[in-house]
């Protein structure tokens, strides 16, 4: 028992450490980027988690605050979108398109979201945490795709070695696998990288009730601290967040600095 409880505390600090991710670093414009007006979008829900991905929108509207662009409140945007089309959720957006969000939200550029995994799956024998999201910026005038970015990753406990066994053909079954499942969602297929899984722990327990014991343990201590499977969130943003292309600037009349003059 006093095994397993320093386990779990160091399972607990090392989530705790992730949510103290640090955001991105403010970076210098890009002058040719036509975007200076960005609305983060309701996400596309697709697992069964609805806080899953209203935390997982806020941690990445978060993440692109310090890169040179004009950010819309997610208040405000979700306020436009309600009273002025009705939408409240990401599956709603397939009713428009860009042109008509960017006019209704005064914006240059949207960013869509979606969450296909936000998953903690506990039997004892096979444990494991999985969060994948793809997100694109979309510019509102010519209806181009600017950006696009997805990524997954995991965390996996096997329970004794026949967990093990599980585990390794559970995850040799999510490769082939792909994204068949996910293949209707419209606009999806635009965004690399959603089939790539990264494992970011891995571990087993000889016995199956120890495993079970850990998992269940991680999972209640993480949601009564909010901060349920917010490592893998976190891993998972900062890797998609990383390549999203720097703005202009906050100012439709900054330019970039004058040559110097020829003599």
């Amino acid at each position: 028992m006093k095994k397993f409880r320093v386990l779990l505390l160091a399972v607990f600090l090392l989530v705790l450490g992730a949510c103290a991710a640090p955001m991105r670093h403010r970076v210098p414009p890009n002058y040719s980027n036509p975007i200076y007006t960005v609305a983060v979008l309701p996400m596309y829900n697709a697992s069964n988690d609805v806080e899953g991905a209203r935390m997982v929108r806020e941690e990445f509207n978060k993440r692109i605050q310090n890169i040179n662009y004009l950010i819309k409140p997610l208040s405000e945007v979700d306020r436009v979108l309600m009273d002025q089309m009705g939408i409240t959720l990401g599956s709603q957006l397939e009713m428009t398109n860009p042109k008509q969000l960017g006019e209704i939200l005064g914006v240059d550029g949207v960013v869509y979201g979606y969450l296909l995994n936000f998953d903690d799956i506990t039997t004892g024998v096979y444990n494991a945490k999985r969060v994948r999201a793809g997100f694109k910026l979309v510019d509102t005038k010519t209806g181009v795709v600017m950006w696009a970015d997805g990524h997954g990753v995991k965390s996996l406990l096997a329970g004794s070695d026949v967990g093990t066994g599980i585990t390794l053909l559970k995850e040799a079954q999510d490769s082939k696998e792909g994204l068949d499942y996910y293949k209707a969602i419209e606009g999806l297929n635009e965004i690399p990288g959603l089939k790539n899984w990264q494992i970011i722990r891995a571990g087993g327990t000889k016995k199956v009730g120890d495993a079970a014991a850990l998992a269940l343990g991680e999972k209640l201590l993480t949601k009564a601290l909010k901060i349920h499977l917010r490592l893998e969130s976190d891993t998972m943003l900062n890797s998609i967040v990383k390549g999203f292309p720097a703005g202009p600037g906050s100012s439709r009349t900054a330019a970039a600095p004058s040559e110097p003059e020829k003599k």
